[in-house]
């Protein structure tokens, strides 16, 4: 996936050929398809979906993070993000009704682009290599949430905890002199969220990977100083790490 830097360290997608979705679609098409889309910006915290409203806008993410979550008794439970490249609102927009099966939120300001459902509906129709694409990004989620359900139901909070980083240092990660960064300000109540545990029982277990010299929090940010040590408390719970993606089209 091509992206292009700009200020602020911000990537952004500027090719419809580098998004997965149009992935097999001829250049000349996917300008005529670029007629379509609608420049849209979003600032930080603002949410671009919500569970089970109506609503048929689709979004293609060209720069930013987002969290996908849902709520349950006032409870946050993030599902996973949405970065650079990938489309939100296509399942609805192919399903029999338009309600919206999560809630998104934008991590950081977010460019993308914005298409109708009844353009992309037709779109899906002149170029069936949408639908197949369609197909394959589910799937990718599906995946993906089969990890977190593992997670969440067959580990202890170490192991939990471990592979979390590790996942986030394959999606969000770069390696730097001081160890393997995990380029992704968030807090540990977020990363209590993913995991279904208690903000005090994360913090109390990356405080001892810190003791034990496995990682360090500098502003926020994760250093993974000693990978090996962190990969062997995961338990092998992700036996092909390259897995451990999430977005690998």
């Amino acid at each position: 996936m091509k992206l292009t830097e700009s200020k602020g360290r911000i990537h952004m997608m500027t090719n419809l050929s580098d998004i997965p979705i149009f992935s097999g679609i001829s250049e000349n098409d996917l300008q005529q398809i670029l007629l379509l889309l609608k420049e849209r910006q979003f600032k930080k915290n603002h949410m671009l979906m919500f569970e089970n409203d109506e609503s048929e806008d689709i979004y293609i993410i060209r720069s930013g993070k987002l969290k996908i979550f849902r709520l349950h008794e006032d409870k946050e439970i993030v599902l996973s993000f949405a970065l650079p490249g990938e489309i939100l609102g296509e399942v609805e927009a192919l399903s029999l009704v338009n309600y919206r099966i999560s809630s998104i939120e934008a991590l950081e300001n977010v460019a993308a682009w914005q298409i109708k459902k009844t353009d992309f509906l037709e779109l899906v129709e002149q170029y069936p290599a949408i639908l197949r694409n369609a197909y394959k990004i589910l799937v990718e989620r599906t995946r993906i949430l089969n990890r977190l359900i593992r997670y969440l139901s067959l580990h202890d909070v170490r192991t939990k905890v471990a592979n979390l980083l590790v996942d986030f240092y394959f999606n969000f990660g770069d390696q730097s002199n001081d160890g393997y960064k995990v380029d992704l300000k968030i807090n540990q109540s977020f990363l209590a969220t993913m995991l279904g545990i208690t903000r005090e029982s994360m913090s109390k277990t990356l405080n001892e990977f810190q003791d034990e010299k496995i990682i360090e929090i500098r502003e926020k940010n994760i250093y993974i100083v000693d990978m090996k040590k962190l990969e062997s408390i995961c338990n092998q719970a992700e036996e092909i790490q390259m897995l451990r993606k999430w977005n690998s089209m």
